[in-house]
């Protein structure tokens, strides 16, 4: 009997050692699992780094060099922990194991067709997701590099001659589209005049010195004439244009396209009234005293 107590107290007193030393040991077992969590981030990162040296993605090797790459003892305290522990402090163990030990990335080597720019940002609290960030950037640049270079390498491989003959087919198109720009502000500026040839005349008549009366003299002499027609032709007198000019082949000297274009007709026409009447008013005078100016 007494030796039946003892043994039962020997119990006792173990089943109180076991507590007091899980109340002793549990803040640091829960220590133990956050520097095992923290380390075996550290071994993701370093082999995210290594699995992009390994392809000769150039700054892997630094981004490797600032991740451990050893073993965490503290894992593998929990882990041998896991064989000596029974019941619920066995389950409670596994629960630290695993926080201590995430998920393994789903690739620690990103595709190089990946699209840096197009990725959303990383996680600031995940080192493994900003390390995978990294080495897509490093991806994207290293193709950006390259292209820059064949391409330079293409240029300096062009002989001199081909690479003169660019150039001059270059300034050749450049030329031919500003003489295109000019041909068709030309024939704008044409079809305008033509459309309405006083306003045309109104800027030239005040460049005479002449004002708003004698602007509407010549507007009257040259209705009666052609009507402001730059294509009106006498066919009895082979006069022609808005100033009936007699023969019309005289306004080639203020322009070679008298034929089709009002500034010219009008130019001339005011100049022939300066030198014959003096002005728009006194050649009207004359049209209606006998008929013609």
């Amino acid at each position: 009997m007494p030796l039946r107590i003892t043994a039962g107290a020997a119990a006792l007193g173990a089943v109180a050692l076991t507590v007091t030393g899980g109340a002793l040991v549990g803040p640091a077992k829960q220590e133990a699992a956050a520097e095992a969590k923290q380390a075996f981030v550290a071994q993701q990162v370093a082999q995210v780094w290594r699995s992009a040296g390994s392809s000769g993605l150039p700054g892997a090797s630094q981004g490797a060099g600032a991740s451990s790459s050893a073993s965490s003892p503290e894992v593998v305290a929990l882990q041998a922990e896991l064989v000596s522990e029974r019941g619920g402090s066995a389950s409670r163990s596994e629960d630290r194991l695993a926080a201590a030990q995430p998920a393994a990335p789903s690739s620690t080597a990103p595709s190089p067709a990946a699209d840096p720019s197009s990725a959303a940002p990383a996680d600031p609290a995940d080192p493994v997701a900003q390390a995978e960030q990294r080495v897509q950037e490093l991806v994207g640049q290293q193709s950006a590099d390259s292209a820059d270079a064949s391409q330079t390498t293409r240029a300096s491989q062009v002989p001199a001659s081909q690479a003169l003959a660019a150039v001059s087919a270059a300034e050749a198109q450049r030329a031919a589209a500003e003489a295109q720009r000019l041909a068709e502000e030309a024939a704008a500026q044409l079809a305008a005049a033509q459309a309405d040839p006083r306003a045309v005349a109104a800027p030239m008549v005040a460049a005479h010195g002449w004002g708003a009366d004698q602007f509407s003299c010549l507007d009257r002499l040259w209705t009666k004439e052609s009507g402001w027609s730059w294509s009106a032709d006498n066919p009895t007198s082979s006069a022609y244009g808005i100033p009936q000019s007699l023969p019309g082949s005289k306004m080639a000297s203020h322009g070679a396209d008298w034929q089709t274009d009002p500034r010219v007709q009008i130019a001339w026409g005011l100049d022939y009234i300066a030198a014959s009447y003096g002005t728009p008013c006194r050649a009207w005078a004359h049209s209606q005293s006998v008929n013609w100016y």
